[in-house]
């Protein structure tokens, strides 16, 4: 598409959100097929020169207005901070009195929208840490409760058991969590930032091109 009048060039973006989205949690980092349609004037891998202006279709409704899915996160997020103030009289046995008192208020409001539109997570070693401190604590009290309150002889055969398989399965997922990010998060982040949406029908689609495509005329 070559540059002519400013009112031909294509619409990337659109200020409505009052559409209807299909989309769902996770919609991301399920597979291309199953979440994207890579068919549009230029797909995936497209050698477009850098200083011609790339319209971006909807694959499904062949719309051209679309919106960037992290535009469209960042806009159903907004702050709240609010102050208010309470003013009372209180009667009491010494006799009446006055009450003031003040509250601050603070927060982040999100749109369902924004929710289904969230970037991808890493997960958190900390978050494994917790819960494999709950598991330890939770299986040695069930030794405890069945096991050793029994009458002698005790068996530790469930006690060494656990010690030995215990940092076993630890490690394994330590790995699978740094192996996700580090290898699977990036992807599907850059798979993200690669996302639009439809305003029409809203169905997400992923673009790959060039940034420098991007600019106005």
């Amino acid at each position: 598409m070559t540059r002519e009048a400013a009112s031909t060039s294509p619409r990337l973006a659109s200020t409505h959100l009052g559409v209807s989205t299909r989309t769902g949690q996770g919609w991301y980092s399920r597979s291309v097929a199953d979440a994207f349609t890579n068919e549009g004037r230029f797909p995936l891998g497209s050698k477009a020169a850098r200083d011609s202006y790339v319209e971006l279709r909807c694959p499904q409704c062949n719309s051209s207005d679309l919106k960037k899915v992290s535009l469209a996160y960042q806009e159903g997020l907004s702050r709240v901070k609010t102050r208010s103030r309470l003013l009372g009289f209180v009667f009491g046995e010494g006799g009446p009195g006055l009450l003031v008192g003040g509250a601050a208020t603070r927060g982040i409001q999100q749109t369902e929208l924004s929710r289904t539109l969230k970037p991808p997570a890493k997960r958190s070693y900390l978050r494994l840490i917790f819960r494999s401190m709950i598991v330890t604590i939770v299986a040695l009290g069930a030794y405890i409760v069945f096991v050793a309150s029994n009458t002698p002889p005790v068996t530790t055969l469930p006690l060494k058991l656990y010690v030995f398989l215990a940092p076993v399965v630890f490690l394994v997922l330590a790995f699978a969590t740094w192996r996700h990010n580090h290898l699977v998060h990036p992807l599907e982040y850059a798979k993200w930032d690669r996302s639009f949406l439809c305003q029409r029908c809203g169905a997400p689609s992923v673009h790959d091109i060039p940034h420098d495509s991007l600019r106005e005329p």
